[in-house]
């Protein structure tokens, strides 16, 4: 029979439901779909729906502020003048301290010290001021105006987390009242006991405590966890009066396990609860209904692979410019969050990849000295890093990308076939080489180091043509041809890595070049 060259599509993401093994589903002009990935270790996805390796991250201060200093909570602060631009300062929770960083500045400056190690806090902004809290019994909220920090006024309660909502300041997570949510009077932060402040009960006693708040279409969405769990919604403007504060049920059986989880996407919120990671959008359309939730492509690993008495401790956020959110979260048997997983929006339906290279305790968005929304992330180490960086290190250390495919059987999986030629198509990356892997049913997995095809570098991106911030060209695409790829196999499994320091890896295509095998020929479906 004749030869055939199969162009393979990249069609899903990272998936532990699917199976080791794909349905060959291939269009009339030799393109066969991947539907999902294996293994998509940090990486990150092109639009073309094919895999980059991921960003890498550089440390912000050159002095860590500890070496066993866990950097629990990073927010990018701005504060408006009189006159002239806003001013900006970067607030870093780190270890017994909370320290400001100004842009540009490679040094972190003590605000406050004193403080409790390794709590989640969160951050607010209302009046220009700063308001901070951390899910601490022993620390009371408190205030930054980039001069001074205090003990909040007014009398608050000792609240965990907070969020502002129809001009006044929402909080709970009251050791005492775990079922309480309090708010101040209007237009204040700084006011819990005046004329128009209150408190308002969500289900007490029902097992669950509140543990996520997020405004959302003019209502306050109020979550409890992390048991069983209830979601209500606060509508309203106004204590009393015709438009008065009230709780309007929304299911319960859904619950959140930490304020930090909470990520606004598009029109739409997302959150993690014990069950899976839920968006308010599915969830008003299908409920608990497990098939419905965002992590549904994954839930083998959500169930199994991580630690679920670290969620608590998880950090999300919506990286808008990468099309992607993201959250820290840590795997089973670790006691620290040690992967960040990735959730790309940009596809229908969205795809999952892992980024194991980044072991942090946790992340934000911060605009940065070039005015790009870049995230930030926060170590175990006492370090603040900034990620979205062209040279692919991770503090100086290597990572690997990967992309492992579902095996493919190009047809009938009882038949042998013959594979005689493959091709890798790429946007080179300088003098480097990948490793283009293959694996023939249950045979050992073969591997050749082929190089990219590109010149040496010039900068430490070791991006082909690109100086880091400065670009003298390229983008073109060549395809590369492996030499020593050939055996026969019924179903058959590819692999693509990248694990040089510095070197970045961005396929385009993969093609293969079949023929029947054996006996028993016959022709590959096309």
């Amino acid at each position: 029979m004749p030869q055939a060259t199969y162009t393979l599509s990249l069609d899903g993401g990272y998936n532990t439901e699917a199976g080791p093994l794909a349905a060959s589903r291939i269009s009339n002009d030799f393109v066969v779909s991947v539907p999902w990935l294996i293994e998509a270790q940090n990486i990150v996805y092109s639009a073309d729906g094919w895999i980059r390796k991921m960003p890498g991250a550089s440390n912000v201060n050159t002095t860590a502020t500890g070496a066993t200093d866990n950097v629990m909570g990073i927010f990018d602060y701005w504060r408006s003048t009189t006159s002239g631009d806003p001013v900006q300062r970067r607030v870093i929770y780190a270890d017994t301290q909370i320290y400001s960083n100004t842009p540009g500045n490679a040094t972190l400056d003590s605000i406050a010290t004193g403080r409790v190690a390794d709590v989640m806090p969160a951050f607010e902004v209302m009046n220009d001021a700063l308001i901070m809290a951390e899910t601490s019994t022993t620390d009371v909220p408190a205030t930054w105006d980039q001069t001074t920090f205090a003990n909040l006024g007014g009398s608050p309660p000792n609240f965990s987390f907070h969020v502002q909502h129809k001009d006044r300041m929402w909080a709970a997570g009251v050791d005492s009242n775990k079922s309480r949510l309090f708010y101040t009077v209007s237009g204040s932060a700084a006011d819990w006991t005046g004329a128009g402040s209150g408190s308002i009960d969500i289900a007490p006693d029902d097992g669950d405590q509140i543990t996520g708040l997020a405004p959302h279409k003019d209502r306050l969405i109020v979550l409890k966890g992390p048991n069983r769990g209830r979601i209500v919604f606060i509508t309203g403007s106004a204590p009393t009066g015709s438009d008065a504060f009230a709780q309007v049920p929304f299911i319960r059986g859904v619950g959140c396990t930490s304020h930090q989880s909470i990520i606004p996407y598009r029109d739409d919120l997302l959150w993690w609860s014990e069950l899976g990671i839920h968006s308010l959008v599915a969830t008003a359309a299908f409920g608990d209904y497990n098939a419905a939730f965002v992590s549904a492509p994954i839930q083998t690993f959500f169930n199994d692979l991580l630690n679920h008495a670290r969620f608590r401790f998880v950090w999300g956020q919506n990286f808008v410019p990468g099309g992607y959110s993201m959250w820290t979260v840590a795997r089973s048997g670790n006691t620290d969050n040690n992967v960040i997983l990735i959730w790309d929006y940009r596809f229908t339906p969205p795809r999952f990849a892992l980024w194991p290279a980044a072991s942090v305790a946790a992340v934000a968005i911060v605009i940065d000295t070039n005015r790009q929304p870049t995230p930030w992330y926060g170590t175990y180490t006492g370090r603040v890093m900034r990620g979205n960086r062209s040279a692919r290190n991770f503090g100086g250390v290597a990572y690997t990308g990967r992309a492992l495919m579902p095996y493919l059987s190009f047809g009938d999986p009882t038949f042998d076939k013959m594979l005689v030629g493959a091709r890798v198509g790429v946007a080179p990356k300088g003098d480097t080489t990948f490793t283009f892997g293959w694996q023939r049913d249950g045979a050992t997995q073969q591997t050749e180091a082929v190089n990219q095809g590109g010149v040496p570098t010039l900068g430490a991106s070791s991006d082909q043509f690109t100086l880091d911030a400065s670009t003298l060209g390229g983008g073109r695409h060549i395809d590369r041809f492996p030499t020593t790829v050939s055996g026969s196999f019924k179903a058959l499994q590819i692999d693509l890595q990248q694990t040089t320091l510095d070197v970045d890896f961005e396929p385009h295509s993969v093609g293969l070049t079949l023929e029947g095998a054996g006996v028993g020929r016959t022709a590959i479906l096309g």
